[in-house]
């Protein structure tokens, strides 16, 4: 079974093409890396699944389906969209996370946005207490604690939290590794590739917790060398298109000039940003 689907999909942002026919499925449960050169418009491979393909005034052509779970992205009415957003968690580049409110209030925003009338003050605070303590944040809790206060591997991390707060079945990160250091890349992956969200008891609307199936992840990056030992499988963004470049050992084996350029190529900086960088609904 497919959790994510783009067939035949077609992209072009401002008369600029991104995507030409490409096609992927993604499987329920599976790691899945999307590696591309700097403004190839991989960003926006999460945003299509969001059902949110363009940014603010952009003029956007869209053609192909894109299904999550079965169900097409394009047919799905504004109410059926914001149900199924906080199931699919999501992480920007530069983790998105609101200002002026606390780390606690950051990763419980789902939660009260999105189950404010199911759930009371008490209960999100015990969920949030759960994804803190998982994730070895609890020091970041304390009330009053704001982003401004955070490193670039703890604002990471506490985005994190908060993606997976609503126990979602598909998790999708944009660069998460970017400006890391390979031990910090490789710390936060392990959390990122291992940790399935699971809480007793599972959401008032979750009679199934995504963990039963296995959390399923996508990934966008520049960089294939931090998710090495992580992923299932690997794919190249090349001319608007996807090319599966198989398993780990597929990918170090290959002798494909841009696989190569992708496995070499240093750690992505804030300052490399591409245009399509992925914009997180903040409120799912």
């Amino acid at each position: 079974m497919n959790c994510v689907e783009l067939q035949q999909v077609s992209l072009a942002v401002d008369g600029r093409q991104y995507l030409d026919g490409a096609s992927l499925t993604v499987a329920v449960g599976e790691s899945v890396v999307i590696a591309g050169l700097p403004g190839c418009g991989k960003s926006f491979v999460p945003r299509l699944i969001l059902g949110l393909p363009g940014m603010d005034n952009e003029q956007v052509s869209l053609q192909g389906e894109v299904l999550v779970s079965g169900a097409s992205m394009s047919a799905l009415s504004p109410a059926e969209l914001q149900a199924l957003r906080p199931r699919m968690g999501s992480i920007m580049r530069d983790g998105g996370l609101i200002e002026i409110l606390d780390i606690r209030a950051n990763v419980a925003l789902p939660l009260t946005y999105h189950y404010r009338d199911l759930l009371g003050p008490a209960q999100i605070q015990v969920r949030v207490d759960a994804v803190l303590d998982d994730l070895q944040l609890t020091h970041l809790g304390a009330p009053g604690t704001r982003p401004i206060a955070l490193n670039r591997e703890e604002r990471i991390y506490v985005s994190l939290a908060r993606a997976l707060v609503c126990e979602p079945f598909l998790l999708l990160l944009d660069e998460p590794c970017a400006g890391l250091s390979p031990g910090s890349a490789s710390r936060l992956c392990k959390h990122v590739f291992t940790y399935e969200p699971y809480f007793v008891p599972p959401l008032p609307d979750r009679p199934v917790p995504a963990a039963v199936n296995g959390l399923t992840r996508l990934v966008t990056t520049v960089n294939l060398g931090p998710y090495l030992d992580s992923a299932d499988r690997f794919l190249l963004m090349w001319d608007g298109r996807f090319e599966d470049l198989g398993d780990r050992a597929a990918v170090l084996g290959s002798t494909d000039d841009r696989v190569r350029q992708l496995l070499d190529s240093r750690p992505e900086t804030s300052t490399d940003r591409e245009r399509e960088t992925l914009a997180e609904p903040v409120h799912g």
